[in-house]
């Protein structure tokens, strides 16, 4: 295999991982990481990962609290396992690009030292342009994710403030998401940066790690809150002067209201429904089916758990 030779530029240096073992070039890439953004943090500090908050990202960066060991999870062994058969098929399927491993070290802008870079793979063009591969699997579950609604094959949003982020970092403007999805044939999705997606997430980028490097938390979301007061002090604070929280307040109480009726329409309707059922598995009419099929339920033991948990009353208005 034809080495792609790279070496420091205006805008990116490099670091290389030379260590011995694979284990050892792992840490010092984590110990790497931790100095600044990488790709992989971009979707949870835009909002796009569903798995984790800005907070929670921040706790890490921030060291309160250590990263998630996720290297036992099915999905992690994998993906790691795929990821270098994965990069030899895409090779010999495009003999007329040059096609290398990136994963042995990490881009670093000059200009700001935050934004780290780690691929991979790494491109070369007939024209000797540099290009970005990402390699990715992704369950059947989430094949959904991987189309857009006419079918089509699309770079999941999450996955595109990715590789945009590697764009912004050494300045390659193209690149192929070679992605394994369920158990069907690896399909290539080909990409060009987008300049204004590249300036949002510079711009994002810079405001969280201002977060991290001032130790102000980002904006919480509600999944926060018991992560950041998990021991709330004993008292219900008295807010009657605050008319934003009241309209708050009275729009939930609406909101629960309107719920419970729908509950409760919802669940004659179930009876209904399952009364035509009767002796049979289910029932269709038209385009609708509906079915009530015997099941079991798994046994399972729940572990006890201390968490916050809310509740909303009205209460009776004392006489002033």
């Amino acid at each position: 295999m034809k080495r792609i030779p790279l070496k420091d530029t205006e805008r990116y240096t490099l670091e290389r991982f030379r260590q011995c073992k694979k284990t050892e070039r792992h840490l010092a890439w984590l110990k790497s990481r931790k100095a600044g953004v990488g790709g992989s943090d971009m979707s949870t500090i835009l909002g796009l990962n569903s798995f984790k908050t800005p907070y929670e990202l921040w706790l890490e960066k921030t060291g309160r609290v250590e990263p998630e060991d996720i290297s036992d999870k099915w999905a992690v062994i994998r993906g790691n396992a795929l990821e270098n058969e994965l990069r030899k098929r895409f090779r010999a399927n495009h003999p007329e690009m040059l096609v290398t491993d990136g994963t042995d070290k990490q881009f670093i802008s000059r200009e700001k030292p935050y934004l780290r870079a780690s691929l991979d793979g790494i491109l070369q063009g007939e024209d000797g342009s540099f290009g970005i591969l990402e390699i990715k699997t992704a369950s059947n579950r989430r094949a959904g994710d991987w189309h857009d609604e006419d079918g089509n094959l699309r770079i999941p949003p999450y996955y595109l403030a990715q590789v945009e982020f590697y764009a912004l970092v050494t300045g390659w403007m193209w690149g192929v998401v070679y992605a394994a999805i369920g158990d069907d044939e690896p399909v290539e999705i080909p990409f060009e940066a987008d300049v204004e997606d590249m300036a949002a997430i510079d711009e994002a980028a810079a405001d969280f790690w201002h977060f991290v490097t001032t130790g102000t938390p980002p904006q919480l979301t509600g999944n926060d809150v018991q992560k950041a007061f998990p021991e709330p002090a004993p008292d219900i604070v008295d807010e009657s002067d605050d008319d934003d929280l009241y309209d708050l307040l009275a729009r939930y109480e609406s909101a629960t209201g309107m719920l419970n009726d729908l509950k409760a329409a919802q669940k004659e309707l179930q009876e209904q429904i399952i009364l035509r059922i009767g002796s049979h598995t289910g029932v269709r009419c038209g385009n609708l089916q509906a079915t009530y099929k015997p099941t079991t339920r798994k046994e399972y033991t729940v572990k006890a758990t201390t968490y916050r948990k809310f509740d909303f009353k009205a209460t009776e208005e004392k006489e002033k």
